[in-house]
């Protein structure tokens, strides 16, 4: 009888292990999305997190460790090809986001600003405000997790959740509307109303809309949907820098700074956006991680080689020196 009910217990967990490693990818994606929008629509509306020194920390950390989870135990093999947490390369990954990530926040967050302040308008004050300075370390912290839920949740999970059923180029679109529609809320929690919250709001969608097409084309196309390290690296530094280093008496906001008081200095910033954001989606788009690297290894060997004729070229002119 004892070993009848074992049995029965060790069948039935086996069946409801297997159901959830059959289970669509589809079906997953919208459990873990709503989880997700959930937990943040708590922290931001419910319990106000963001206006606190935490910000809305535990929706960033807790349905990414839910996610995890989840597919550490029931489909372990996937973590890697779903999610997108590969380490194949991962150097050349890292190396290539980070200065991708770099090249972002200085030349968008910060250039936009600058460039206003240096050639059209020279009263515009410059001076740099650290938001929450004694919380940088936290911050960062903050950002990465939120890259890592993010980049997973939506250039991984839901964008090979959707290729299950769409093509690559609507994949990347419909996550990249999703992604957009995840920021909606920024604009209510900082007060908007009416009018100007139907604007901050389309704007916020708008350009995150737009940020969410660039990081799936960037894991779709230049790393061929193998690893979104890379992504991860763009996604923390431009949201560090942007939220914690501001240039200038703009209002500081919560959330990604969509909407600038001052007319010209947006019309710059949009500018600048433009020629950057262009020339690099290009880039992600024609070529790969492994042409990259492999230009770059090229490149490295010819100055070796370059060096090393040089250096003997020298060394037998002194020889022929010595000898005449």
């Amino acid at each position: 009888m004892v070993t009848t009910q074992i049995q029965e217990n060790v069948e039935s967990e086996h069946e409801g292990l297997s159901s959830w490693t059959s289970e669509g990818l589809l079906k997953i994606a919208g459990i873990m999305l709503i989880i997700s929008v959930a937990w943040r629509i708590v922290d931001q509306f419910v319990l106000g997190l963001g206006s606190t020194w935490m910000n809305i920390f535990p929706s960033k950390l807790f349905p990414f460790l839910i996610l995890l989870g989840f597919f550490w135990k029931y489909r372990p093999h996937e973590i890697g090809s779903v999610l997108g947490l590969s380490r194949d390369k991962l150097q050349a990954r890292l190396t290539i986001g980070i200065m991708i990530g770099i090249i972002f926040a200085i030349g968008i967050d910060l250039g936009g600003t600058i460039v206003f302040a240096l050639f059209i308008d020279p009263t515009y004050p410059l001076q740099l405000h650290i938001i929450n300075e004694g919380l940088l370390g936290y911050m960062f912290i903050f950002f990465l997790v939120n890259a890592f839920l993010e980049e997973t949740l939506f250039r991984g999970l839901l964008q090979n959740a959707f290729k299950t059923r769409y093509s690559v180029n609507a994949s990347i679109m419909i996550s990249a509307v999703l992604f957009g529609l995840w920021h909606a809320g920024w604009p209510l929690v900082n007060g908007a109303v009416g009018i100007e919250a139907l604007v901050d709001i389309s704007t916020m969608v708008f350009f995150t809309l737009i940020l969410g097409i660039f990081f799936g084309v960037y894991y779709e196309k230049f790393s061929s949907a193998k690893s979104l390290f890379g992504p991860i690296a763009v996604h923390t530094i431009v949201n560090f820098v942007n939220e914690c280093f501001k240039i200038g008496p703009e209002p500081i906001i919560q959330g990604p700074d969509m909407v600038f008081s001052n007319s010209g200095m947006m019309t710059v910033t949009l500018l600048i956006f433009i020629l950057i954001f262009i020339p690099l989606s290009i880039f992600l788009w024609k070529f790969k991680l492994e042409q990259v690297t492999a230009f770059w290894q090229r490149t490295i060997g010819n100055n070796n080689d370059e060096g090393q004729d040089a250096s003997k070229n020298e060394n037998k002119a002194k020889v022929n020196d010595y000898v005449v």
